[in-house]
């Protein structure tokens, strides 16, 4: 099967989305017009909580909860929205809730989520990239019994409560619209907040194929990405702390970080921490996990160590592979269109709508 085949066979299915993952909920408020527990009807609202295997509303326990949307699902006190079809099982005592729905309506949360209150052509570039992203990693987690995940991972997404009538218009806009690079073949296509001057290939930071190869983001005035908040940033971290964050003990001897390897746009995409050979994306996966997105907010940085703490000083946010979100922004505002845009990062692809035959 072709690129562009396969393209329209994926955009036919429903995507089936993981949420909440994030929250670990125990225990859930939900209401809908239409909740089944295994096969038996359900009022509304109801409480469900997990157990070992089975889930709990009151004295009654099944396997599987169904909903239909609309769907409210509570979650210490925040209600989060869905449309689709919500799923939920207990796993491992968490309740594990999933969203099937059709995959232009889950991209109309990606695009709120992603790009909120982008300039038009930016949130149709999103758009047009999120549903690239979307129909190649469509079975990103097939083995979990799921297609995409709700955070960074994959593409945010939160339901309706990130859907807006600017987001839906770029969707509707964009309708089919996927990047093909030559024209022919579909490959991930990567996005990220800044690139800070320069993006990069997806193999060199992911070693994995993907659309677009590293591209100059910089003009006369400096960096298109340069008007995002702390642009240029510092961390500081003491060693003990990010040894024992790395599991490598609180007292190694080595040096905290080592460059082993940039690529072309200056990234660290090979290192040493205290010994231990990381990939930059396997790094900068770790510290983000235990800190935060806000502490290394690229690998686009240096590194010095002073007094047994090292600072990280750098510039963008995010892994830099394909479109810079805050760059897309800011060709919006001298006048780009969507297509425009997308040529500047992915230069060697073509927007176009799959069709049977192509």
């Amino acid at each position: 099967m072709n690129a562009v085949a396969l393209a329209l066979v994926l955009a036919a299915d429903p995507v089936t989305v993981r949420v909440l993952e994030a929250d670990k909920p125990t225990r859930l408020t939900i209401e809908s017009k239409s909740i089944r527990c295994d096969d038996e009807a359900v009022s509304s609202p109801a409480t469900i909580a997990a157990s070992v295997k089975q889930l709990r509303l009151g004295a009654k326990e099944c396997a599987l909860l169904t909903m239909a949307g609309p769907a409210t699902l509570t979650v210490d006190a925040t209600a989060h929205h869905y449309e689709g079809t919500v799923r939920v099982v207990s796993e491992n005592g968490l309740l594990r809730v999933t969203d099937e729905l059709d995959l232009e309506r889950y991209l109309v949360s990606v695009v709120g989520a992603e790009a909120p209150g982008a300039p038009k052509a930016a949130a149709e570039a999103q758009a047009i990239v999120s549903r690239t992203f979307a129909l190649t990693a469509k079975r990103r987690h097939a083995a979990a019994g799921y297609d995409l995940c709700d955070e960074s991972h994959c593409q945010l997404y939160r339901g309706q409560d990130s859907e807006s009538p600017s987001a839906k218009a770029a969707v509707e806009k964009t309708s089919g619209q996927a990047l093909l690079v030559g024209g022919i073949t579909l490959k991930p296509a990567f996005f990220h907040a800044a690139c800070g001057g320069h993006t990069s290939k997806a193999f060199d930071v992911f070693r994995e194929d993907g659309a677009g190869p590293g591209v100059s983001d910089l003009e006369a005035s400096g960096p298109l990405c340069k008007e995002l908040p702390d642009f240029n940033w510092e961390w500081v971290i003491d060693r003990p702390t990010l040894a024992k964050t790395l599991g490598l003990g609180a007292r190694s001897e080595a040096a905290a970080f080592e460059t082993l390897r940039r690529d072309e746009a200056g990234r660290v995409v090979e290192l040493k921490s205290f010994g231990t050979r990381f990939s930059g994306d396997a790094f900068f996966s770790k510290v983000a996990r235990a800190f935060g997105p806000q502490t290394l907010r690229s690998l686009k940085m240096t590194v010095q160590e002073a007094e047994s703490n090292v600072r990280f000083s750098g510039v963008g946010a995010g892994h830099g592979v394909g479109l810079c979100q805050t760059g897309a922004k800011a060709l919006a505002l001298k006048g780009s269109d969507a297509k425009a845009i997308l040529k500047r990062y992915f230069p060697d692809s073509q927007v176009r709508v799959p069709e049977l035959g192509q």
